[in-house]
């Protein structure tokens, strides 16, 4: 239960870093097609990915009965997302 918890920890902090370096890389690179662009402000809808992977993590979590890695995984996915490479 340790090494599972140890991986959903791990796992959302790689997941947190993956969909900040997509918000950011869409932010400045972002396509526009039609009257709908994903660059600039357009790259936070991005954001709305966050919140299923975490519900995922979690319920992936509670199937392995890692109740640590439940705690550490919004708390790992929210650094990785927001606080080690700065805001979005």
């Amino acid at each position: 239960m340790l090494k599972d918890s140890l991986i959903a920890a791990i796992a959302g902090l790689l997941v947190g870093l993956a969909l900040h370096g997509a918000t950011v890389y869409a932010r400045d690179h972002g396509p526009t097609v039609g009257g709908y662009s994903l660059s600039g402000n357009g790259a936070i809808v991005l954001l709305l990915l966050a919140p299923v992977a975490l519900l995922a993590g979690e319920v992936l979590c509670a199937r392995r009965h890692a109740w640590l890695g439940m705690a550490l995984l919004p708390l790992t996915g929210f650094l990785g997302l927001f606080v080690l490479h700065g805001g979005i």
